[in-house]
């Protein structure tokens, strides 16, 4: 890479797998070079307790700073994250600036250039015997944090996001390797 690429390796947490019927509860951003964090927790946010659905601001907040990058790390981030953040901006009548940023999507390497059973986050994780592993998903925390507001379940989901982006960076260190080059089709195309 370029040392004036600036690379972020990122996760979004959501109350459903659809934009049309779930908000974002949470993103994670790190620059996987220079490991700066932003937290982004939609109970933060001054509409939480009263219009939970009404999400803008916090999707303002992660797409102005996945926007800083010229190229992002995101597990199924081609297929769900950046899909799902591209759906609500729409909604928000917001530019879906990820259009034009390059991504590295390991589940689309391992994919194209692995052979395994699955090729999820959590079995790429075990196979490569790293030891930071997701935490388990307890989907009565994203139903208690959602619908209720619960503190204590959102601050699961929220180490759960923290926990997912830096295994993902130890699978990217591993995988990268296949990479031959980053193109506007991303990086599991050639």
């Amino acid at each position: 890479y370029s040392n004036c690429m600036k690379i972020g390796t990122f996760d979004l947490e959501t109350s459903s797998l659809y934009a049309n019927s779930g908000i974002v509860l949470c993103g994670w951003v790190k620059d996987y070079i220079k490991g700066g964090v932003k937290t982004f927790r939609a109970d933060t946010y001054p509409n939480w307790k009263t219009n939970k659905r009404h999400n803008r601001l916090v999707v303002v907040d992660i797409m102005n700073e996945l926007s800083e990058y010229d190229i992002l790390i995101c597990h199924n981030g081609q297929y769900f994250d950046k899909a799902w953040l591209n759906t609500a901006c729409l909604k928000y009548g917001l530019h879906p600036t990820l259009r034009g940023i390059k991504f590295i999507d390991p589940v689309l390497i391992a994919r194209r250039h692995m052979r395994m059973a699955r090729n999820s986050l959590a079995a790429l994780i075990d196979y490569f015997d790293i030891e930071d592993a997701k935490t388990p998903i307890r989907f009565a925390y994203w139903i208690e944090a959602s619908h209720d507001g619960n503190r204590k379940s959102m601050d699961y989901i929220v180490k759960h996001c923290e926990r997912d982006v830096i295994a993902l960076e130890q699978v990217y260190d591993k995988v990268r390797r296949l990479v031959k080059q980053i193109d506007d089709g991303g990086s599991a195309f050639r």
